[in-house]
């Protein structure tokens, strides 16, 4: 039985889809493209400037990404409405799922972390803002090490906190590429397969797949 369960933040827990309501201010018309283009170019983001070594704090890059989304579909944009429409990014929508999971996730004394690429300031708000906050042990950040997920140095900042065997942790991501990552590193996984999608192989496999996080909460109540 695994004694840490470590989550990812975005498209897991939380709806990045949920942005769009803010958006819809701006381009009600494209409102969804755009936030489609703002995630795709945040994730484009920080993959190229791992590559490159030239890390920034999450809040910048999505703050970035959220310029280009917008020059793109030419949607006039001041720095007020770039803070206005990043705001959004601290009230996301949680999965209706995840408060009803936690509990009886919790309710199996498992610790309850979770490992993002966004900064403290961003997680903590987001969290704070959220029915969820009282179940969380952890929140750990990469910019702990300054090197986005899926980098080795990433995932090893759970070991940094937990004092653990690879084998007790359970990591669990809607995100292929972080599953990846946390495989490669060692962990179990658990993907979170949300809109039926296909798995994008690229070295590694899911320990299982869920299509939310009941279902990931049954799987391990077959495991006792």
């Amino acid at each position: 039985m695994y004694k840490v369960i470590v989550l990812d933040v975005y498209g897991t827990m939380f709806d990045v889809n949920s942005i769009k309501d803010y958006i819809e201010q701006y381009d009600d018309k494209h409102a969804q493209e755009i936030a489609n283009l703002w995630r795709k170019t945040q994730l484009h983001h920080a993959a190229l400037r791992q590559v490159m070594q030239r890390y920034i704090r999450y809040d910048e890059v999505t703050k970035n990404a959220l310029r280009y989304a917008l020059d793109v579909y030419e949607v006039k944009h001041s720095r007020e409405d770039i803070n206005k429409l990043f705001d959004g990014y601290l009230h996301l929508d949680y999965f209706k799922e995840v408060p009803k999971a936690f509990v009886e996730l919790k309710n199996k004394n498992l610790e309850l972390a979770i490992l993002s690429n966004g900064n403290d300031n961003m997680l903590r708000t987001l969290v704070d803002n959220s029915a969820i906050s009282e179940h969380i042990d952890a929140i750990m950040s990469v910019d702990e090490v300054k090197q986005y997920k899926p980098s080795p140095a990433s995932y090893a900042l759970v070991l940094k906190y937990y004092q653990v065997k690879r084998s007790d942790i359970l990591f669990v991501s809607s995100n292929t590429w972080d599953v990846n990552g946390a495989a490669n590193f060692g962990f179990d996984t658990a993907w979170v397969n949300r809109n039926n999608e296909i798995f994008d192989e690229n070295g590694a496999e899911p320990t299982i797949t869920v299509n939310n996080l009941n279902e990931l909460v049954k799987w391990l109540e077959m495991r006792k």
